[in-house]
């Protein structure tokens, strides 16, 4: 037997303290705790398991969304190859045409307030894509026009002012204008120049016409520069279209020379507008147009790599 001391001198002891009772009480606390401590163990167990579980299937799962988005932009990237190839007009001796002076519209055929629209939104998608308008008193070299009969209205316009349609590479260009059933035919002009102008938008392009300097493996000794374009409409083929994507048609090629009937892939573009008679249409531009024309005034025409860099350009801007 233990005995406590007394609390106070002369005061009465404490009971006893059982010494078998403690160490039994002791062996409980301790099996107790241990107990404790192995279902701590047991529980944490499955939860350890189960963290790592979710880990793993969260770490699965985002590999597969990196997988998903690689596949996604490698899809994007072939498509915006396969548009850009299709309608531009590219050899190895050319730059892609574009614009190297500012642009001056006139829009013909249409009451005012039509006409007036036409002209804004033409100057409004010109000025996005980087192309500066004319002066107020500028000479028109963006011509539009509405018109019931287009062949008639383009032969009296050759045979009367040569000059209007560029014969720098025959006169098959202008026949196939003219001969053509489309119901929005275009007819560029266009020159090659020498590349330092591709920036300088100046005003008297035409002065520069047919020269060029010394090119390499990397730049073009000349590029082709659009200096005036010629658009007439055929106001029976379009009359049961809306005037806003009719618009931006016309915007989308007057701005940039694109190559006639080519495949578009699977590419949203206003070039579509004519592909299937009561087909669901783009109201407007789509932003793989804004984007093409984005690229194609943002990058340098004297490069031999333009057309790479353009669609590169264009999956930066389509992949945000």
């Amino acid at each position: 037997m233990v005995r406590q001391r007394g609390a106070h001198a002369g005061g009465p002891s404490p009971p006893p303290i059982d010494s078998h009772r403690v160490h039994g009480l002791a062996w409980c606390a301790i099996a107790v705790t241990t107990l404790s401590i192995l279902s701590a163990g047991a529980t944490a167990e499955p939860q350890r398991k189960a963290v790592q579980q979710s880990a793993a299937e969260s770490n699965a799962a985002s590999s597969d969304t990196v997988l998903v988005e690689a596949q996604r932009l490698r899809e994007l990237e072939r498509q915006i190859s396969t548009f850009v190839s299709a309608i531009t007009i590219h050899n190895q001796n050319d730059s892609l045409a574009r614009w190297q002076a500012p642009i001056c519209p006139l829009v013909a055929g249409l009451p005012f307030d039509k006409g007036k629209f036409v002209f804004q939104r033409v100057s409004q998608v010109a000025s996005e894509a980087g192309i500066p308008l004319g002066s107020e008193d500028c000479t028109p070299n963006l011509l539009v026009v509405i018109t019931r009969e287009p062949e008639v209205l383009l032969r009296n316009w050759w045979r009367k002012q040569h000059r209007l349609f560029n014969q720098d590479r025959g006169v098959a260009g202008i026949e196939r204008t003219i001969r053509t059933d489309a119901p929005v035919r275009v007819f560029y002009n266009a020159c090659s120049v020498p590349p330092g102008l591709a920036t300088t938008f100046a005003p008297r392009v035409l002065a520069q016409c047919g020269s060029g300097t010394l090119g390499s493996k990397l730049t073009r000794g000349a590029v082709r520069a659009i200096y005036s374009v010629i658009i007439v409409v055929d106001a029976e083929q379009v009359k049961a279209l809306e005037l806003e994507p009719l618009t931006d048609y016309i915007a989308l090629i007057s701005l940039a020379q694109i190559r006639r009937n080519s495949d578009l892939g699977a590419a949203p573009t206003i070039l579509r507008l004519f592909d299937h008679i009561g087909a669901a249409r783009l109201q407007g531009l789509s932003p793989w147009d804004q984007a093409f024309l984005k690229s194609l005034y943002g990058t340098d025409s004297g490069s031999v790599m333009q057309q790479s860099e353009m669609k590169r350009a264009m999956a930066r801007d389509l992949a945000r």
